[in-house]
């Protein structure tokens, strides 16, 4: 036997009865803490030995499935440092699931089953109205949830406008239309924007009126009633119509030359 080997056999000895003194059993006991679960329970415990002097309820070893509000189970074991594994079982603050909403959805700001707050977006083509952030307290959310509303864009009317000057209209705004002098609205004036982004009634437009007593009413009055039947009556309205677009063509055409003409170079 080497001489420092001999210098640590009682080192060793010593070592050895003190073991035997501190665990008459021969195993030292790794005792985890009972952990404190406000707002959960334990559901199922796997203890490997019970009922010893020390009083100590978790060894190392032992595993135990817990459950809080609002989550799913969750596991932990007692490992032989005397601490749980992942970490010692809590059940914090904790909520449901935000609130879905359509056309949006909650982002989380963490990845766990607690989180604290929760902010919302929107799809493309749709605008948050209401609080967009939502805020986990005594296991309520905070409010509730803001909605996605569809944008419509600003309708193109022809020989007329909208009495605001907007680019965008959010879902159920309504808004009115006028027409330029010369036309009257032919339609609903007032039109809604639907959750679909379209505009509704359609068809609303502006057309060319014809002042009372010109010629061409006086010649249209005098065509019908000279008529025999109720067709011809019909098919003279048509072509009616279609003389005075072809004059309001005319008139458009004549206008644009005489601006040309009296237009600087």
């Amino acid at each position: 036997m080497s001489p420092k080997l001999q210098s640590i056999l009682p080192a060793l000895y010593l070592l050895g009865v003190l073991t035997l003194l501190l665990c008459p059993s021969g195993l030292c006991e790794v005792c985890c803490p009972v952990p404190q679960l406000k707002n959960g329970k334990i559901i199922e415990q796997r203890q490997q030995r019970k009922g010893l002097a020390n009083k100590c309820q978790y060894f190392y070893g032992d595993s135990i499935s817990y459950s809080c509000a609002g989550r799913r189970n969750a596991e932990a074991s007692c490992r032989e440092d005397g601490t749980w594994s992942p970490e010692t079982p809590t059940c914090g603050e904790s909520c449901y699931y935000p609130p879905v909403i359509d056309h949006g959805r909650p982002k989380l700001t963490t990845h766990t089953f607690s989180p604290n707050e929760a902010k919302y977006e929107c799809d493309k083509g749709y605008i948050l109205v209401g609080n967009r952030i939502l805020y986990c307290s005594s296991s309520r959310w905070s409010g509730p949830p803001p909605q996605c509303k569809a944008v419509c864009p600003r309708p193109e009317i022809e020989h007329g406008n909208l009495l605001v000057d907007k680019d965008q209209f959010v879902e159920n705004e309504n808004v009115t239309m006028q027409c330029d002098s010369g036309y009257a609205i032919v339609g609903p004036q007032t039109i809604t924007c639907l959750e679909d982004r379209t505009w509704y009634p359609e068809g609303s437009k502006c057309e060319w009126v014809v002042p009372p007593g010109s010629e061409q009413v006086k010649a249209g009055r005098k065509l019908i009633q000279s008529l025999p039947c109720v067709e011809d009556v019909k098919m003279a309205r048509e072509l009616y119509k279609l003389s005075l677009e072809i004059e309001r063509l005319k008139l458009q055409r004549d206008k644009a030359k005489l601006s040309t003409l009296v237009s600087p170079h």
